[in-house]
């Protein structure tokens, strides 16, 4: 035989080995993306972002509250898709079947459950908690081939907002505020590096101020294709802070969702939304400046003097000393 002869059942062999491998990866389950952070991170605003630009991507939404995770849920709310309520439509994602099927003791077969109904490659868990995380990660079986890939987001406004946003919700003190902050990325970092998953930091701030900036960065890091522009018909989660909505349905549609709840629910959301109202824009969402010069050099002191916090804030990519100029009144 000839040369030719001899290399022709090699290359078939490879090229079977190929397409092989082409077919397992097509059978794989979507990657898990786990968002961890605080409230007031900006979270289901990035992950809608990410919904409306990145291909293939879908932010899905507390999924702690859909399946009321104990001790990690609001009873009231989260249980239907934030945009179609808000719409005055049925969803044909999160519906009562989902529910009845679906169980926080398989969160990343939830996930491909939602990602089979969403056509979607990668799914975005917007729950936040750590504890979350760790739940679907002490569950998942099969395979380490086959199963879900899972990586991590940290969303993350700075200590100082966060402490202002804390006190402003629940009346606590700056250094309470400071406190939860500290240890909540204490907790994700450690995490995400003690079962060895990529993760990456994402700021609100750098968000607010380049979206665009942001969302390639996003997307390199999910390996997935920027859209050049935004579709927003598609927006299905559930959970997440009221204010995000306007930029995706318009502020009309939420005062209008608003007035159609009952009176406890009306009350309860005019009192959630209170502090965002002037930030609302039907258009692009305005950067994150509420909390400059907004404290004295005491209330910064009470957040920064939390031990360790100033640490933290560095690892995650913050400069203190521009917070603290940026919090802090002049002359205070």
């Amino acid at each position: 035989m000839d040369a030719d002869t001899h290399e022709a059942p090699a290359r078939s062999g490879r090229s079977a080995n190929l397409r092989s491998r082409f077919h397992k990866a097509q059978d794989r389950p979507p990657a898990s993306v786990f968002v961890v952070g605080t409230l007031f991170s900006g979270s289901t605003l990035i992950g809608r972002d990410l919904t409306t630009r990145v291909r293939k991507a879908h932010y899905v939404g507390e999924l702690n509250n859909f399946t009321q995770f104990p001790g990690f849920s609001h009873r009231e709310s989260g249980r239907a898709c934030g945009p179609c309520s808000l719409l005055g439509r049925q969803c044909r994602h999160f519906n009562d079947a989902l529910r009845e099927r679906v169980t926080y003791d398989d969160i990343l077969g939830m996930h491909e459950q939602l990602a089979r109904s969403l056509d979607a490659s990668t799914i975005i868990d917007g729950s936040k908690y750590v504890a979350w995380l760790r739940h679907a990660l002490d569950r998942r079986s099969g395979a380490p081939g086959h199963r879900s890939r899972v990586s991590v987001l940290v969303t993350v406004r700075n200590p100082i907002a966060f402490a202002i946003s804390h006190r402003n919700r629940t009346g606590e003190p700056l250094w309470r505020g400071a406190g939860i902050w500290r240890d909540t990325y204490v907790d994700a970092l450690r995490t995400a590096n003690t079962h060895g998953l990529p993760s990456l930091v994402v700021r609100y701030e750098d968000h607010m101020a380049d979206p665009g900036r942001s969302l390639e960065r996003l997307s390199g890091y999910l390996h997935l294709p920027l859209e050049d522009e935004p579709d927003t018909t598609g927006l299905h989660d559930t959970g997440g802070n009221w204010s995000s909505f306007v930029p995706y349905v318009g502020r009309e549609q939420l005062e209008q969702h608003i007035e159609r709840l009952g009176e406890e629910g009306r009350a309860a959301a005019q009192e959630f939304v209170k502090h965002a109202r002037k930030y609302w824009n039907d258009g692009k969402p305005k950067e994150d400046t509420r909390w400059h010069r907004s404290l004295d050099a005491g209330e910064a002191n009470a957040v920064l003097s939390t031990p360790g916090l100033a640490d933290v804030a560095s690892l995650l990519g913050y400069n203190v000393a521009e917070v603290v100029h940026l919090a802090v009144r002049p002359g205070g």
